[in-house]
């Protein structure tokens, strides 16, 4: 057995060599001790090693030329070659499936009293209204269940996956859940619109004076009372009201300018509270 392998490596090898002339046209042939060579190693006079130096002392001396292919060629005809095997592979693992889904078909059908040689009339996977025999309940949405349609009421006419009655489909034209129907532009679908009415949207609600929308309210600055009376430059009087007296303030003579709230200048002279 080893021997003919290596005969057949060998014929595939002499197939692709190309033999060349030494010096002259005569010795275009293959000499003749060659011939001989083989067939003594084909009556099995000499061993397989000795036959093999045989031809490596041909290729060293350049009678026998060999073209060595470059690595990518290499490479492409071993990845084609490694893609027949596993084509092959396929070819008989699917051979082996189709025997394997005939065999479990032939069984179910044995236990269901079908004769699968015979018509199949008799039996059919699906229904006139085209369901499935293990869906055979048409409902309005067009779909197949395992169980029938319920009656809805008038004011309640969808029927939603939960099987419950609804007054509006379960699912809106923009394909929404009526749960969540508003469809922002993330291409998720929420309770709430993604814009509000003042044109914020839903993650900054809140408008400022500064037309920019942000997430908490804009705060708001009172303007504080000024803790003294302007009228009284000098010294810092409460303004009015309460209306004061000279001897609740602590000063005097003191200018008095504009309208003068508290009265301290009686005598309208520009001082106030005159001693």
């Amino acid at each position: 057995m080893k021997k003919i392998l290596l005969f057949a490596v060998i014929s595939v090898l002499i197939a692709s060599i190309s033999v060349t002339s030494i010096s002259a046209q005569s010795q275009s042939d293959i000499p003749s001790w060659v011939k001989g060579v083989a067939d003594f190693w084909v009556k099995g006079n000499i061993s397989d090693s000795e036959f093999g130096e045989s031809i490596s002392f041909l290729i060293e001396q350049n009678i026998i030329q060999v073209e060595i292919p470059n690595s990518d060629e290499y490479q492409n005809i071993n990845t084609i070659r490694n893609l027949e095997v596993e084509n092959k592979k396929l070819e008989v693992e699917n051979r082996k499936l189709k025997q394997e889904n005939a065999e479990l078909q032939s069984l179910i059908d044995d236990l269901l009293g079908i004769d699968t040689l015979g018509t199949t009339d008799s039996y059919s996977e699906y229904l006139d209204n085209g369901c499935h025999r293990d869906y055979p309940y048409l409902w309005s949405d067009g779909l197949c269940y395992t169980t029938s349609e319920p009656n809805c009421p008038t004011n309640k006419p969808y029927i939603w996956s939960d099987r419950f009655c609804y007054s509006s489909p379960e699912y809106l034209s923009n394909g929404c859940h009526s749960n969540y129907p508003y469809l922002w532009s993330d291409g998720f679908c929420y309770d709430a619109p993604e814009y509000l009415a003042n044109g914020c949207p839903n993650w900054y609600p809140y408008i400022w004076s500064d037309g920019l929308c942000y997430d908490i309210p804009e705060p708001v600055y009172e303007e504080s009372t000024p803790s003294c009376d302007p009228s009284y430059p000098d010294v810092c009087i409460a303004p009015y009201p309460p209306d004061l007296d000279c001897g609740e303030i602590g000063y005097s003579n003191f200018r008095v300018i504009g309208d003068d709230p508290h009265g301290f200048d009686r005598d309208n002279d520009g001082i106030g509270c005159e001693s």
